[in-house]
């Protein structure tokens, strides 16, 4: 079989190849034909962590061509499925998503009609950060159980218009949180609005903090005791940590998270966002620290069960706002760059096959 793949290699640097390597699934495995694969920053910022020399990438979607023995209940050859590969290292290159060929191990579901195959390949990892971000980090409950929610809980979500800000408001919603507060630019306050954003800020407002306090006291008397800042940003003269800080009138009892580390500038502590909780990993980070993940089986279902509820209700109450689709290799190439340098605002990255 034929295979080209986007690969990412030892130095870090992208190129389109070939990949010689005949894949075929182990008895609990899926072999995909991929039509699209979904861009994260990962896909090339984990190449700093000693993720690489391997085909790039995380998410996909496709179609079955050989089903492994224990998945054949749940898939056959013709299925129509989504999903993502886990980080691992080494990693073999079956398990690479930007590529003809992928294998696909733990997270793969059906995809429903309401979902057409772009978006679905764009879905899994941000949803499952965010998931991670609110149930875990957080220690948000979420009860889809019950149609009369009481929304109670304030959460100030930071870069709203990131992929991962843009599910986290969503879920959010489901799980009853109020008021929802979030930055963005000003072009996309209206989009955020629709998806569950109470109120929105504009992230240069050299007033936001205020703002923030300001607009909490509008709307409750409980204090801001929840913060996520999807995107640590750190260009102007405070970062999106300290400002997140800031904002809470109590920060030594608040809960911080964020996907990526805190900003040097933090007071308070961050815990760290990933998107799987089923997973053992060491990971070295470029600041010396260490960020180790344990398979903790009560996180993950927390976030299988949030998964499952934005894949049942797709369309209806979580969707992907602007998925931007780019064709082939060197189209993808660059996606994938523009997405690690944060160049997708209120977008989401996905590459058209073939490579």
């Amino acid at each position: 079989m034929t295979n080209r793949a986007i690969w990412l290699d030892k130095q870090n640097e992208l190129r389109v190849r070939d990949v010689t390597e005949s894949y075929h699934p182990n008895s609990s495995e899926v072999l995909v034909d991929v039509r699209f694969s979904g861009v994260n920053p990962a896909d090339l910022l984990h190449g700093e962590l000693g993720f690489n020399d391997y085909p790039a990438g995380y998410d996909f979607a496709g179609v079955v061509l050989e089903v492994g023995e224990e998945k054949c209940p749940q898939f056959k050859p013709g299925d129509q499925v989504f999903g993502f590969a886990a980080p691992m290292t080494p990693k073999p290159p079956q398990y690479g998503t930007h590529q003809k060929y992928h294998v696909a191990r733990q997270y793969v579901w059906h995809v429903p009609p309401q979902m057409p195959l772009s978006e679905a390949a764009g879905m899994p990892v941000i949803t499952h950060t965010a998931a991670d971000a609110l149930f875990n980090q957080l220690e948000l409950p979420f009860d889809t159980s019950s149609s009369q929610k009481e929304a109670t809980t304030p959460l100030l979500i930071w870069g709203g218009s990131s992929a991962v800000g843009c599910a986290a408001i969503q879920l959010a919603k489901e799980a009853g949180c109020f008021p929802i507060l979030t930055t963005a630019s000003p072009k996309h306050h209206s989009t955020l609005m629709s998806l569950g954003a109470t109120e929105c800020f504009d992230y240069r407002d050299t007033n936001i903090v205020q703002k923030i306090r300001d607009s909490l006291g509008g709307h409750t008397t409980e204090p801001l005791k929840h913060v996520l800042d999807a995107v640590v940003a750190q260009g102007g003269p405070h970062s999106s940590t300290s400002l997140c800080e800031a904002s809470c009138q109590y920060p030594e009892t608040t809960l911080f998270a964020s996907p990526i580390p805190a900003a040097p500038d933090a007071k308070h502590t961050w815990r760290k966002v990933f998107a799987c909780r089923d997973v053992n990993l060491d990971i070295a980070l470029p600041n010396g620290g260490q960020f180790v993940v344990r398979a903790n089986p009560e996180w993950q279902a927390k976030i299988d069960k949030a998964t499952r509820w934005a894949i049942e209700n797709y369309n209806v109450h979580y969707r992907m706002p602007n998925v931007v689709v780019f064709k082939g290799g060197e189209e993808g190439i660059r996606a994938i760059k523009m997405s690690a340098s944060g160049g997708a605002s209120l977008q989401k990255f996905v590459i058209e096959h073939p490579i």
